[in-house]
C-alpha cells in the first residue's frame, strides 16, 4: 500500500498497487494483504509439512538485519503508536491468523522479530501496542502459543509508574505463553569483554533465559543465537560456542535454540547486506551449500538426544533463589550469580524483589546498591527465612541498608564511595576486587571468614536464630562480568566457602571449576547428571558422589575426561 497526499502534503487516502483502490477479501474485508503473496506462503507452509518441519511465524516483522521494513504507506510513521499504522497492522495479523490457523505445519505464532525495535521502546505504549497484538492473534486461532519474539527486556516492578526506555519481563510474561532471548554476545552488555568460548559466553543463554523465564514464570527459548561474523571467531570456535551453549540450555530446561540463520548471504548485495557486515556470513550453510561446524554440532546433538534412554531430560534439581531489584542493573548481576553458582555447584531460580519470597532453603541476594534496593517487606520475609532454618547470602555494592548491625552482626565504622581495586586471598590466591565504593567494618557478633590485603573485613558469618547471613563486602558478581577473564580466576570459591553445607548435600558435586555439574531427580533413589566441560582443553570429571550414591552407568561420553565444550551423562543410584 501507498499513501496518497493533496496539497501541502496532506495525507487523503490509501491505495494498492498502480494507485487501484485496495481490494476486498472474500469476506468483504479490506486487509490489504495480497492474495499472491497469501499463495506464496502458502506455499512455503505446505513444503515444511512434506518434509516435517513446524513453523514459527512472526507476523508484524518491521525490524529484520538491520533495517526496517515498513509498507511504503507507513515508513515515516511511529509503528507502535501511530493509530492508522496499528489499525492495519490488526489487519494484517487477523487475516494472515484466520487463513492459516488449520495449517499442521504452523508449531505457534509470534508478534514478530524484536518488536521493540520498531519505535521508541517506552514500556507502557509498548506493552499496550505487544498485547493489542497478541490477543488479536487469540481471537482467530486460541489453539496455538503466542511467542513475544523479543530481548532486550528488563524486570521492573509491576506497579512502577516510571515510562522506562525497555520493556519489562513481568508485563510481557503477562501477555506471552512463551519468551525469547536473543543472546548474541555483541549486543548483549558486557558479553564481548570475554572471548565467545569462555565459561562467561557458554552460560550467557542459559542465565539469560533464566532471567526471563523465572521472573516471568514463563517457559523461554533461546530464539536467536550466533557468532555474528569470522572477526570475532572462526567456524571451529563458533561450533564449540554452540556446542556448549546447546548443553547448558539443554540441561537446565531451556525449551529450544535457534541459530541465526539458515544459510550465508555473502551475494546479497542490497540492504541491509550492502550495509551491515554481521548480515552475511551467519548460516548454518556456506554459499556453495555445504554445512559449517554449526550445522555438524546440531546434528551430533540431535544423535546424543536420541542415543540416551530418556524422552526428555527431567528437571533440573535447583539449591536458591536469587533476588534481583530495580535499583541495580539486573543482567550483569543475574549472569555474575549464575556463572560463580555453577562453577562453586550450586543451581538457581530468579525472582525479583517486588514478588512474596518463593520458597527455599537458600537465598542469594547480590551485588545490592542504591538508596532503595529492597522493599522492606522483604527484608523482613528473609530474616524471618533465616530465623527458622534458612542461609542467605548477601554481597553489597554500596546501598543504604536499614538495622546494618541487627541483621549481619557487622557494626560500619565508616563508607567510602569511590573507585578501586584490592586483593583478597581466596583459596590460596590472591585475587583483585574491583569496587566503587568500601566498607570498614567491625565484628558486632559475626565471625570474619575473608579480609582484604588491607585487613578490612570482607566475608563475615553470622547466627541468626536457627541460621546463617552471609555478608560480602564487595559486589563478586559484578567484578566478574565487567572485567576480562576474571570468571575463569576461582572466584566461586567465596560462593563455597558459604555455601559448604548446601553443597555437602548434593548428591554429587564437581571439583573443578569449569566442569558444572546439574542434578536431574528421577526419583528418591535415582538422578540423572549433566556434566559440561565449559573450556576449550578437556577436563577431569572428578566428581565427589555423597554417602550413600553411586554411579550405576554412563549413558554419554567418559566418566574420567570430557571434552573441550562437551559433556559427561550419567545416572546415579542412592544405595539401599
Amino acid at each position: 500500500m501507498k499513501r496518497l497526499a493533496r496539497g501541502a502534503n496532506e495525507s487523503c487516502e490509501l491505495r494498492w498497487k498502480n494507485d487501484e483502490v485496495i481490494p476486498r477479501d472474500e469476506d468483504g474485508v479490506q486487509s490489504g494483504v495480497d492474495p499472491e503473496m497469501l499463495e506464496r506462503f502458502r506455499f512455503v507452509c505446505d513444503c515444511a509439512g512434506k518434509n516435517n518441519i513446524k513453523l514459527g511465524i512472526g507476523l508484524v516483522t518491521g525490524w529484520m538485519s538491520g533495517r526496517m521494513f515498513a509498507p511504503p504507506a507507513f515508513e515515516q510513521n511511529d509503528l507502535l503508536r501511530d493509530p492508522v499504522v496499528i489499525h492495519w497492522q490488526l489487519k494484517l495479523v487477523h487475516r494472515l491468523v484466520k487463513e492459516f490457523r488449520n495449517h499442521p505445519a504452523i508449531a505457534f505464532w509470534g508478534i514478530g522479530n524484536e518488536c521493540n525495535c520498531l519505535g521508541p521502546a517506552q514500556r507502557f505504549s509498548g506493552t499496550l501496542w505487544a498485547e493489542t497484538i497478541s490477543e488479536a492473534i487469540r481471537r482467530e486461532d486460541p489453539s496455538r502459543p503466542v511467542v513475544a519474539g523479543m530481548h532486550g527486556l528488563k524486570p521492573m516492578p509491576v506497579s512502577a509508574l516510571t515510562d522506562a526506555d525497555q520493556w519489562c519481563i513481568q508485563d510481557m510474561g503477562e501477555i506471552f505463553d512463551v519468551l525469547t532471548v536473543h543472546p548474541y554476545p555483541s549486543f548483549t552488555p558486557y558479553m564481548s569483554i570475554d572471548r565467545i568460548s569462555g565459561i562467561k559466553n557458554a552460560f550467557h543463554a542459559t542465565a539469560e533465559a533464566h532471567l526471563y523465564g523465572d521472573i516471568a514464570k514463563r517457559p523461554c527459548v533461546a530464539e536467536e543465537l550466533g557468532t555474528l561474523a569470522p572477526s570475532w571467531g572462526n567456524e571451529k570456535t563458533a561450533g564449540n560456542y554452540l556446542r556448549n551453549t546447546l548443553l547448558n540450555l539443554w540441561a537446565h530446561d531451556c525449551e529450544g535454540l535457534y541459530w541465526w540463520c539458515g544459510f550465508d548471504q555473502l551475494n546479497l548485495s542490497h540492504p541491509p547486506y550492502q550495509w551491515c557486515g554481521v548480515e552475511r556470513e551467519l548460516g548454518l550453510f556456506r554459499n556453495d551449500g555445504s554445512c559449517k561446524p554449526v550445522g555438524e554440532v546440531m546434528r551430533k546433538f540431535s544423535e546424543m538426544q536420541e542415543a540416551l534412554p530418556f524422552d526428555r531430560l527431567p528437571r533440573f534439581a535447583t539449591d536458591a533463589v536469587c533476588i534481583l531489584n530495580s535499583d541495580h542493573e539486573a543482567w550483569p548481576v543475574a549472569l555474575g550469580t549464575w556463572v560463580l553458582a555453577k562453577q562453586a555447584g550450586l543451581d538457581l531460580e530468579f525472582q525479583f524483589s517486588d514478588e512474596p519470597l518463593r520458597d527455599c532453603g537458600v537465598y542469594i541476594v547480590p551485588a545490592v546498591c542504591g538508596l532503595n534496593n529492597m522493599p522492606k517487606d522483604r527484608f523482613t520475609e528473609l530474616f524471618d527465612k533465616v530465623e527458622n532454618g534458612a542461609t542467605l547470602y548477601f554481597s553489597y555494592d554500596g546501598a543504604a541498608i536499614a538495622e546494618f548491625e541487627k541483621l549481619f552482626g557487622m557494626t560500619v565504622e565508616y563508607f567510602e564511595e569511590f573507585s578501586g581495586t584490592v586483593n583478597v586471598a581466596v583459596a590460596g590466591k590472591e585475587l583483585p576486587f574491583c569496587f566503587n565504593s568500601r566498607l570498614t567494618l567491625t565484628p558486632a557478633g559475626a565471625e570474619v571468614l575473608l579480609h582484604d590485603a588491607d585487613g578490612r573485613p570482607v566475608l563475615s558469618q553470622y547466627r541468626c536464630g536457627k541460621g546463617k547471613v552471609f555478608f560480602m563486602a564487595l559486589p563478586v558478581e559484578q567484578h566478574i562480568v565487567r572485567n576480562n577473564r576474571s570468571a575463569e580466576e576461582p572466584y566461586c570459591e567465596i560462593y563455597r566457602i558459604w555455601a559448604k553445607e548446601v553443597l555437602a548435600a548434593r548428591p554429587l558435586r564437581s571439583r573443578t571449576h569449569n566442569v558444572t555439574v546439574t542434578i536431574h531427580p528421577v526419583d528418591e533413589k535415582n538422578a540423572y547428571v549433566t556434566a559440561v566441560n565449559n573450556n576449550d582443553a578437556p577436563a577431569a570429571l572428578a566428581a565427589e558422589l555423597n554417602s550413600g550414591w553411586q554411579i550405576a552407568e554412563t549413558l554419554w561420553g567418559d566418566l574420567d575426561v570430557i571434552g573441550g565444550h562437551d559433556c559427561t551423562i550419567l545416572k546415579i543410584r542412592r544405595q539401599q
